[in-house]
């Protein structure tokens, strides 16, 4: 089905593609991905999750880190290219936003974080975020006042007999400064005010990270157990994992650390000196996982480390699915 798409939107995407490399959603077949476009032509309006998390532009699999050369450490200064990650998914925001958290003071992300324009889409604002099914967090009101983005743009319906518009939101000063070189001058600025509500951080987060927290006896994880294969493609897929490992070569003429994608459901994740390894079995793995994303996250950034995307359920090859796992968990009795 051929996409109706506004002349405004392609005027702007094309524009984009004079300065950066554009990076949006692109239809194959029945899915989305996250992929380089060329044209505006190529990019998939329809909203649709990409089944690739967007983490990959920002966060690389394997990155040097620094070298050793005369007994002197040298920092890697590359040259980031310009990159506009285009049509991110209000979720996948979100995941970005814990990614800002973790990697607030590392150097290397801050570098190739500041090249990239993170430009949001809703097809169906704000409707689309209502209807998502997200069972680790509740809906915020004023949810684009606590992500991060440079711009938003929302497809907004007409009431009965009257066009869609579409709204463009600047929520930086570079947001702004593109608009304005695309010739766009008619968009309201978001003023960031933290990733946590005024209200505090969400209740049911806390609720949730709380039983999951007291679960580790539950029958859950001897089913989970039989069942999983510690494939690691649900942290893979999910926007939200962030855990890594170093690589060092040593030699005398150049030593260097490279950082890794890590991936908690391998063999070699966590294992420490005399070669033990503290998740030893595929139970611990699944339960390390789940309270990485349900308990230390939000303990630790006071954000939800699920953004409910829902891609771990839709890769995973045995059909394990976290949102019925979290249904199960959030009927632990509370503590009196």
């Amino acid at each position: 089905m051929k996409q109706q798409v506004n002349p405004q939107i392609n005027c702007f995407v094309s524009k984009l593609l004079n300065v950066y490399f554009v990076y949006a959603p692109v239809r194959h077949g029945d899915k989305v991905f996250a992929r380089e476009v060329k044209t505006p032509k190529e990019v998939d309006w329809s909203g649709q999750l990409t089944e690739n998390p967007w983490k990959e532009f920002f966060l690389p699999h394997r990155e040097r880190l620094f070298n050793i050369s005369g007994g002197k450490l040298a920092p890697i200064k590359n040259q980031e290219p310009l990159v506009a990650c285009l049509g991110m998914n209000i979720l996948d925001l979100k995941a970005l936003m814990l990614f800002d958290l973790v990697y607030a003071n590392d150097i290397s992300y801050q570098d190739r974080r500041k090249n990239i324009v993170f430009i949001g889409f809703s097809p169906d604002w704000p409707n689309d975020y209502k209807r998502l099914k997200v069972f680790s967090h509740n809906f915020e009101e004023d949810i684009l006042e606590h992500i991060n983005f440079d711009i938003f743009i929302a497809k907004i319906a007409g009431a009965k007999g009257k066009k869609e518009t579409i709204k463009f939101y600047s929520g930086s000063s570079r947001g702004r400064e593109i608009l304005e070189c695309c010739g766009i001058s008619d968009f309201a600025n978001i003023q960031f005010a933290g990733p946590i509500s005024e209200t505090g951080p969400d209740k049911r987060m806390l609720e949730l990270s709380d039983k999951v927290g007291r679960s580790a006896r539950h029958g859950l994880w001897n089913t989970l157990d039989e069942i999983c294969l510690a494939c690691g493609k649900c942290t893979i897929a999910c926007p939200t994992c962030f855990c890594f490992d170093f690589q060092d070569k040593i030699n005398p003429e150049n030593s260097r650390r490279d950082r890794l994608q890590g991936n908690c459901f391998y063999n070699d994740f966590g294992k420490v000196a005399g070669g033990h390894r503290e998740l030893d079995t595929v139970k611990k793995k699944i339960f390390f996982w789940y309270t990485h994303k349900f308990v230390r996250v939000p303990r630790d950034y006071e954000v939800p480390g699920c953004v409910g995307c829902g891609r771990c359920i839709r890769t995973c090859p045995v059909g394990i699915d976290i949102a019925k796992n979290t249904r199960i968990l959030s009927k632990i009795k509370p503590v009196k």
